[in-house]
């Protein structure tokens, strides 16, 4: 439960962060970036504080992973 209310201050924090770029009163957009900071530090605190020992993953891929693979087919053969 508390991964899935971790999950859940990550979405809070880009809503916070998504607000602040489009509010036009710098006051309250400054305000919204600083909660949107501190959503993501509390959720990193419960992933860390509630991980599993001794777990890294099995080796399978989390399919909401944002990693970004990149292959680079430029002239690396050609010598």
């Amino acid at each position: 439960m508390p991964l899935v209310i971790a999950e859940y201050l990550r979405h809070l924090a880009t809503r916070c962060s998504r607000m602040s770029r489009d509010c036009h009163d710098q006051v309250v957009s400054k305000e919204l970036q600083i909660v949107s900071v501190e959503l993501v530090e509390k959720a990193e605190a419960l992933e860390t504080e509630y991980a599993i020992p001794g777990s890294s993953g099995g080796g399978v891929a989390d399919p909401r992973s944002t990693d970004v693979i990149c292959a680079n087919d430029d002239d690396d053969d050609e010598k």
